[in-house]
């Protein structure tokens, strides 16, 4: 299933450098990205955007004084976890990359290749458009085997044995509550009903029709 990001992007930046901002600012731009960039670098702001302005991807640097990356890592996964984070930070040793991956971090791009920022973002927002499709997908087949059972069970009822009024016809249905017949079956069996005479009946509702017009005793169905 392939998914493409042509959208303008709402990109929430966590960082206390604006030069550092700039920069992240200008790799986007070059590659191609439509966006609108908001920087944030305290714990305040950056859960006012993350509530107020749910943005598309974060990216975030490790070492802020205000706001740690593991700590906005962390409000990020918590508050909406469908959203790429994605680390933009100087060098960081393998353990400390093992462990941002373990928190739950999408990916990280290294500052001094900035180059790389565009192409991760954009499979950051594929992966995760990906994600958010497939859940929909799930949720309809869910869904359609609800209502596929829901009709089973109906079928089920009618296939079974039907309590039925010997004097007035009315059946009882599975919650045992009579309901004429037509109702029950609309109810059912989605299904219409259009009321006449049979033969047998016509006499004995319109004799004075049938006396002159013996061809109304034939009547199969009057609309």
């Amino acid at each position: 299933m392939e998914v493409t990001v042509n959208k303008e992007i709402k990109v929430l930046f966590v960082e206390d450098a604006a030069e550092e901002a700039v920069l992240v600012e200008h790799a986007l731009d070059k590659s191609g990205l439509a966006h609108q960039s908001t920087r944030v670098d305290t714990r305040e702001a950056f859960l006012d955007e993350l509530q107020q302005r749910p943005p598309d991807v974060i990216l975030a640097d490790h070492g802020l004084p205000s706001l740690s990356g593991m700590a906005a890592l962390a409000l990020a996964r918590d508050k909406c976890p469908e959203v790429p984070f994605i680390f933009v930070t100087g060098p960081v040793g393998d353990e400390v990359a093992i462990q941002t991956f373990e928190n739950g971090a999408t990916d990280y791009v290294l500052k001094n290749r900035l180059d790389n920022l565009g192409p991760v973002v954009r499979r950051a927002l594929r992966t995760a458009e990906e994600r958010r499709m497939h859940r929909l997908l799930e949720y309809d087949r869910e869904r359609l085997l609800q209502e596929l059972n829901e009709a089973l069970a109906k079928v089920k009822t009618l296939s079974g044995l039907l309590r039925i009024c010997s004097g007035c016809k009315q059946i009882r249905d599975e919650k045992h509550q009579w309901q004429p017949l037509e109702t029950f079956f609309q109810e059912h069996l989605d299904v219409q009903f259009s009321h006449g005479l049979c033969p047998d009946c016509a006499p004995r509702y319109f004799p004075e029709a049938v006396r002159y017009f013996p061809e109304a005793g034939r009547i199969a169905r009057v609309e």
